[in-house]
C-alpha cells in the first residue's frame, strides 16, 4: 500500500494499488470448456469405433465362408481303337438284302425298316358349333345368358353368378362375341349411394344375340343339359347333413308350372354349407333357383296334412334322388 501527505490538512492518506483487469475474461473460460468437451467426444469416439469394429468382424466372420481348394484333376486322354470288321452271318445277310425283284416301299426307311406312321389331313376348318363347346367355363356361360336371354349384366354380376375365373369368363364372352351370339352396349344404371340417395353411371353391358342364325336350336340342346352329374349332386347334398329326402323339380324336369326347384328334408343342416351348395349349383345351372329346406318333423306334419305344395313336389314331375322316409 503506497501512502501520501495531503497540502491542505496535512494528513497522511493510504492509495491502493489499483486492481488489474483481465481481458477476455469470459473468452477464456468458454475456451476452456469446448476443449474439455473435445477431449470428452474424442474418448468417447474411441470407444464406439472399437465396438463398431468388433461388430464388423463378428458379421463379417459368420458371411465368409470357408470354401475348399478343389484341384482338378488332369483328364485321361482315352485313345480310340479302330472297330474291327466281323464277317456277317447269313441270317444278317438275308435281312439286309432286299428281296428279289421287289422295291423297298416309300413309307419305309432303309436303314431301320420300320413304316413311317403318317397323321391324316383334316381339310374341315372349324365352324360356329365346333368353336362353341370348347371348355366348361364356356358352358357355364352359354347356360347363363340363354337361361337369362331377356335380360342384361355387367362383367361384374356374370362373374359373380358364375363364380368362376374373372379372365376365363371375360375371355370366353369376347370369343363368343366376335362369333356374333353375344353382344354389348353402353346404358346408364341407377344405383344407390352409401350415403343415401340413388346416382347414375354409364356401363357397358352384355346381352345375348336372339336374331342368331342358330339361337332357337342351341337355346332347346343347352337348356336340356342342367346337370353334369347327379352322383355328384348326391355326395355334396349329405355333406350338408342328415338328408332324408332330396327331389328335383321346375328347371330341373323341365316344369314350369312348379312352385320350387329343389326340395330337401333332413335334420342337423348347416346352414353356412347350405348356402355354398346353392350358390355352386345356380352357378352350373345359370339361373337363381328355389329351393325349400324342411326338417322330418315338418315334412311329416305337412304330408300328413295333405299339403298342397308338399303333394305336388312329390307326386308332380319330379325326380326323387334321396328316399328314405319311405313314403311309398
Amino acid at each position: 500500500m503506497d501512502t501520501y501527505l495531503c497540502n491542505y490538512c496535512f494528513t497522511i492518506h493510504m492509495k491502493k494499488k489499483p486492481q488489474k483487469i483481465k481481458k477476455g475474461g469470459a473468452r477464456i473460460k468458454t475456451k476452456k470448456r469446448r476443449a474439455s468437451r473435445k477431449l470428452k467426444f474424442k474418448a468417447f469416439k474411441k470407444k464406439t469405433n472399437k465396438i463398431v469394429k468388433k461388430t464388423r468382424m463378428i458379421k463379417s466372420k459368420k458371411k465368409i465362408k470357408r470354401t475348399k481348394r478343389v484341384v482338378k484333376k488332369p483328364r485321361k486322354i482315352i485313345k480310340k481303337t479302330p472297330k474291327r470288321k466281323t464277317k456277317k452271318t447269313k441270317k444278317a445277310m438275308r435281312k439286309s438284302r432286299p428281296l428279289s425283284g421287289s422295291r423297298p416301299r416309300s413309307g419305309k426307311s432303309r436303314k431301320s425298316g420300320k413304316a413311317k406312321t403318317l397323321k391324316p389331313r383334316v381339310y374341315i376348318g372349324k365352324g360356329l358349333l365346333e368353336q362353341l363347346f370348347e371348355s366348361q367355363s364356356k358352358v357355364k356361360v352359354l347356360k347363363f345368358f340363354f337361361r337369362n336371354f331377356q335380360d342384361v349384366f355387367t362383367l361384374k354380376q356374370i362373374f359373380r353368378r358364375l363364380r368362376t375365373n374373372f379372365s376365363l369368363v371375360r375371355r370366353e364372352i369376347g370369343k363368343l362375341e366376335k362369333l356374333g351370339l353375344i353382344k354389348q352396349k353402353r346404358i346408364w344404371l341407377t344405383f344407390e349411394r352409401k350415403r343415401g340417395g340413388v346416382g347414375k353411371e354409364q356401363k357397358t353391358v352384355y346381352y345375348i344375340n336372339t336374331g342368331f342364325d342358330f339361337f332357337n336350336e342351341l337355346k332347346n340342346l343347352i337348356l336340356k343339359s342342367t346337370i353334369s352329374s347327379k352322383e355328384e349332386l348326391i355326395n355334396n347334398v349329405k355333406k350338408i347333413g342328415n338328408i332324408k329326402i332330396l327331389t328335383l323339380a321346375g328347371i330341373f324336369t323341365g316344369d314350369e308350372t312348379a312352385k320350387a326347384d329343389i326340395l330337401i328334408v333332413g335334420d342337423k343342416i348347416n346352414s353356412r354349407k347350405m348356402n355354398t351348395f346353392l350358390k355352386d349349383l345356380e352357378a352350373e345351372v345359370g339361373k337363381e333357383l328355389n329351393c325349400s329346406v324342411m326338417s322330418t318333423r315338418e315334412f311329416n306334419y305337412r304330408y300328413d296334412m295333405y299339403d298342397r305344395f308338399v303333394r305336388d313336389l312329390i307326386t308332380g314331375k319330379s325326380e326323387i334322388l334321396i328316399n328314405r322316409i319311405n313314403l311309398w
